[in-house]
């Protein structure tokens, strides 16, 4: 008959040891989920403005700057898809810039964006839903993808610093088109 290992132990040993089992398990499963793994943000604002008040905000690269958080500059010529164009970043001390290239256009709806630096990949996407006369909501959606195994492993430490700064380019954008909108005509936004 086999000798039970553990009959001196108590309780609370056999306890510490299933805990220190199951971190070792919970590393060991969370080591294999980001071996490729992206981490998406999201949010949403409603602003009551027409998607044309919007839409400038969204895809000119002179006014991106204004509200997006944490770019300092866009340079290129053109939002067409297939353009290019490089997207300045600055982050406390550290700048870094990254290659956009556009996805999707949709006029005065979708814009999506795939951005490759050295540090990260990211896929950006706007989406303007209009919701009534001069009502719309505005998606924001942003996956960021670490180059470095390590950033993606303890990607949880930044990801709620990371979650504000794209609530602040929400409000940013909301102060910006509310600073510049124009009357709004209820039946203009009808026709469309």
């Amino acid at each position: 008959m086999a000798k039970d290992r553990f009959r001196d132990w108590g309780l609370f040993h056999k306890s510490i040891v299933a805990g220190i089992a199951a971190f070792v398990l919970g590393v060991a499963v969370r080591a294999v989920l980001v071996i490729d793994g992206a981490f998406e943000l999201k949010d949403e604002i409603v602003l009551e403005a027409n998607t044309a008040d919007i839409w400038p905000w969204v895809v000119e690269n002179l006014k991106r700057p204004n509200w997006q958080g944490e770019v300092m500059r866009v340079q290129g010529l053109s939002s067409d898809v297939g353009r290019n164009r490089l997207v300045y970043w600055k982050r406390g001390y550290d700048t870094w810039r990254a290659y956009e290239v556009t996805t999707a256009l949709v006029q005065e709806r979708v814009f999506k964006a795939v951005q490759e630096s050295d540090f990260d990949k990211r896929w950006w996407e706007v989406e303007l839903i209009p919701e009534g006369a001069c009502r719309t909501r505005v998606k924001f959606r942003e996956v960021i993808q670490p180059v470095l195994y390590s950033d993606r492993f303890w990607f949880f430490r930044v990801e709620e610093e990371r979650q504000q700064r794209l609530q602040a380019s929400a409000a940013g954008l909301k102060r910006w088109v509310m600073y510049e909108k124009k009357a709004c005509d209820p039946s203009a936004q009808a026709g469309k």
